[in-house]
């Protein structure tokens, strides 16, 4: 996996709003790596190069979940720049325990504890997508799926939502906050295209009429993407940061909160900073000025992002 970081940050850092520096993506959907150029050849052996096998792997990993007959998304692609050798930042699934403990997943919840023993009729060695996911959605997608994009009673309550996600999240694709945020949008669409018909159980301001279906979304709702984090905190990049103090003055003083700085600790801890990044609002990124050091926040702006793909779910799978 470090083999392969190292050949994505050369091929990609720098092209996305950071600096070739980088050590981490600033988007990672400007990256188009393909393992495949780190095939051995010749007399070149692993770990200098990959096999054909873990390159197909790895091509595998960047398509996402995809379901083999009918070639549906079931889950986005993890982005590039996710790939790490730290086990333990990996969490339980990933520590090759076998079988896995019944906790590791919601697989044992559905087939029970013969999933982690090989021979049985479903386990993990022959799980088929296409074959059994219907199972599992049948028994878990009711209880756990928090898909919808039925926001309107907390919009109208006057809730505020800030979403956050790490672009190097290797637990949760960071695409999935992203299709969630963009399925809000197109909800918010779809409902006010109704208020205008006179639809009575949607109710917009004139405000609202005037605005675009991002800016009416972004009224209530806001989503930070964060370059180089893991799950939920760690990471090469700038990871540290504070979103509570901006909630708290956009519910209370009306506030809408804009870009903020995150820094990024010498080993992750204070006080001695190593770089400061602005996160900001979803869906502009950060991209450097061309001047100024590459390690304040100031050198950077806030800029609505160009050609990026979101890889969507297929509507059964998504919101």
């Amino acid at each position: 996996m470090s083999l392969i970081n190292k050949a994505v940050l050369a091929q990609c850092a720098g092209r996305d709003g950071g600096v070739k520096t980088d050590q981490f993506l600033s988007d990672p959907r400007d990256c188009h790596f393909d393992p495949k150029v780190l095939q051995c050849t010749g007399g070149n052996l692993p770990p200098a190069c990959l096999t054909a096998e873990q390159v197909t792997r790895m091509q595998s990993y960047y398509a996402g979940v995809i379901d083999p007959v009918n070639g549906d998304v079931v889950f986005p692609a993890y982005s590039r720049g996710t790939e790490i050798e730290d086990i333990n930042a990996l969490g339980i699934m990933a520590k090759q325990q076998l079988p896995e403990p019944l906790a590791d997943g919601p697989l044992y919840w559905v087939f029970g504890p013969s999933f982690g023993q090989p021979g049985s009729a479903i386990n993990y060695t022959n799980f088929d997508i296409h074959r059994d996911l219907k199972a599992v959605d049948d028994q878990l997608a009711e209880p756990m799926n928090a898909n919808s994009t039925d926001l309107s009673a907390f919009r109208a309550h006057g809730g505020k939502l800030i979403m956050y996600h790490g672009w190097a999240d290797q637990g949760v694709a960071s695409q999935v906050s992203i299709n969630y945020f963009n399925a809000l949008v197109e909800h918010d669409r779809h409902d006010f295209e109704h208020s205008r018909h006179g639809a009575e159980e949607v109710r917009f301001d004139e405000r609202d009429r005037r605005r675009s279906a991002l800016e009416r979304t972004q009224s209530y709702a806001r989503l930070y993407m964060v370059p180089g984090m893991h799950h939920c905190t760690g990471g090469p990049g700038p990871n540290s940061f504070v979103l509570l103090p901006s909630l708290v003055n956009w519910v209370e003083n009306g506030t809408a909160p804009d870009a903020v700085t995150a820094t990024k600790y010498v080993d992750d801890t204070p006080p001695n900073v190593q770089m400061t990044r602005p996160l900001c609002v979803f869906p502009k990124i950060a991209r450097y000025n061309g001047s100024g050091s590459t390690n304040d926040a100031a050198s950077f702006t806030c800029v609505r992002g160009e050609h990026e793909f979101n890889q969507k779910p297929a509507p059964q799978y998504g919101p």
